[in-house]
């Protein structure tokens, strides 16, 4: 997947870029930034995956979103006091683009399709974020969350119907709002109805289109 930088800025500002960035590697299970670090810059993936997540009320932590190849990760901690209020975690060994903060000012006050569709990612990121909010039924949800896995983190490479790396049932129970027994018991549910096929900790999709259709369910 090609990041936003490739997609709308153009040939003279991707130079720009490439000349003030920095490509740093990360070991799995690995902060690339923590909730409360100062906002140093924004960083894009260029291969691996992560979660962000935020610390919640009890100190647990809760994951909010998934992010993969050509995704981009710090964008939170633009405005306010300038500090991240999330926190960017590694499933695997990732590779990163650094771009310094003022870099990156600079190329949005100059590129306005860059700073046009970077907004609307912002926008389609808030309206996700307040779906959550909604009395949506957990089997639901849960069904959401698998399709999400799957769409971010793409199928297997020897297995199309496979998530290649499936969320634990803690980070599913995390990303739903729910229990860790209750994402248990509705994979369960699932993998009986023929939805899924539960393979140890992974899960295969079996059914995309009824899947979906429990997943746009509001009730």
């Amino acid at each position: 997947m090609e990041s936003f930088l490739k997609q709308y800025c153009s040939r003279e500002w991707r130079e720009f870029i490439d000349f003030h960035k920095s490509v740093i590697e990360v070991e799995a299970d690995t902060c690339i930034f923590r909730e409360g670090d100062e906002t140093k810059g924004l960083y894009i993936i260029n291969k691996g995956k992560v979660k962000v997540v935020v610390n919640a009320m009890d100190k647990s932590e809760r994951l909010i979103r998934l992010a993969a190849d050509g995704d981009i990760l710090g964008h939170r901690g633009f405005g306010g006091n300038w500090t991240y209020p999330i926190s960017a975690r590694t499933f695997e060994k990732t590779t990163l683009t650094f771009i310094p903060i003022e870099i990156f000012k600079t190329v949005a006050k100059s590129n306005i399709e860059f700073t046009y569709n970077l907004m609307m990612f912002f926008a389609e990121e808030l309206r996700r974020s307040e779906e959550k909010i909604t009395m949506v039924p957990v089997k639901n949800r849960i069904a959401q969350a698998i399709l999400l896995n799957y769409s971010v983190f793409g199928p297997d490479k020897d297995d199309e119907a496979k998530i290649s790396l499936t969320l634990s049932r803690k980070d599913y129970a995390s990303k739903v709002g729910t229990t860790y027994e209750t994402v248990v018991r509705v994979l369960s549910d699932l993998n009986k109805s023929g939805l899924i096929q539960t393979v140890g900790k992974s899960i295969r999709i079996l059914d995309f289109d009824n899947l979906k259709i429990l997943a746009d369910q509001r009730g």
